[in-house]
């Protein structure tokens, strides 16, 4: 089924599919109108995809894309340079400039197309950047127009609220599409300040997102640096100047949160080590030792 914008201004780039497949072909396809927004929900099997700019029309406006890897992966080409997307990433670039897609598996996507001047901007040319007030790439910084990703890590009002949208599509609508988007688009714009510019922004915000990430065991350096979208380089520089490094900062925060287990409840030690992170009691009783000189359950009964 395809329904075409309501709106003559705002149309979804045309795109030509080679199928990369030698097995069964499918290609599922749905475009929707939501007033000035564009909005295509893609099924298919690997595929080679370029973007057709000569046929869109005149009267449409410099646009922005955002588009959700559900699942499969995405290497989009602009200007030269390739940039891959996997499941769960936002693809963000210039829908006006030309650019090709390689869906390398089968995958599932939706690509969201808002012009550029609702969410905020003029063209990547002109020093405007998409979203209200800050841009992608910084605070009072004009978007430069490159292609760039919102990991899937992220935890986001933004993504909630545009995946809300794009699950009840029948329902959905222009206002809200573009409200989420703009969320999203400022609060990556934030993250990335974070990085560059305030440094010990980002140390209180990784010390607020280790303690509420405690019972995750897969909490590192490197899922961390990954939800603040910096390099590890930059997340142990910030912490150089600290009375602690990132490492000591998990350690002591998950023996904090043991402590209270063991004071508090009844909990076994195996399932305490659960709660704060460990999958392997023996490594949480190495380090409950390290801290306190004492093995938990002696500990516990000395203060019991």
């Amino acid at each position: 089924m395809v329904e075409l914008p309501a709106n003559p201004s705002c149309v979804l780039v045309q795109m030509q599919a080679t199928t990369l497949s030698e097995t069964a072909v499918y290609r599922r396809m749905r475009r929707h109108s939501l007033g000035d927004v564009a909005v295509a929900q893609i099924a298919s099997v690997p595929q080679d995809v370029v973007a057709l700019l000569d046929e869109v029309p005149p009267t449409a406006l410099e646009s922005t894309q955002l588009q959700l890897v559900h699942s499969g992966s995405l290497i989009l080409e602009q200007d030269g340079e390739q940039t891959l997307y996997s499941a769960g990433d936002i693809a963000v670039y210039d829908a006006s400039r030309p650019f090709a897609f390689r869906y390398p598996e089968e995958f599932r996507t939706s690509i969201v197309q808002v012009p550029l001047r609702i969410l905020g901007g003029s063209g990547p040319g002109s020093g405007s950047a998409p979203g209200p007030g800050p841009g992608p790439d910084g605070a009072g910084v004009g978007w430069s127009g490159r292609p760039y990703a919102i990991r899937g890590g992220t935890a986001s009002i933004g993504r909630r609220l545009l995946g809300d949208e794009l699950r009840t599509i029948s329902t959905a609508s222009s206002a809200r599409v573009i409200e989420a988007a703009r969320l999203l688009l400022a609060e990556h714009a934030t993250l990335r300040r974070v990085d560059r510019v305030l440094p010990g922004h980002l140390v209180a915000a990784v010390r607020e997102h280790v303690r509420l990430h405690l019972a995750d065991p897969h909490l590192s350096a490197a899922t961390i640096a990954a939800r603040f979208h910096v390099s590890l380089r930059s997340l142990f520089a910030a912490f150089e100047h600290e009375d602690e490094s990132l490492g000591a900062l998990v350690r002591r925060e998950r023996i904090a949160a043991a402590r209270h287990l063991l004071l508090g409840t009844d909990l076994g030690v195996a399932d305490i080590a659960s709660s704060v992170g460990y999958t392997d009691t023996t490594a949480f009783i190495r380090a409950w030792r390290a801290a306190t000189g004492s093995t938990p359950g002696r500990w516990r009964r000395h203060r019991g």
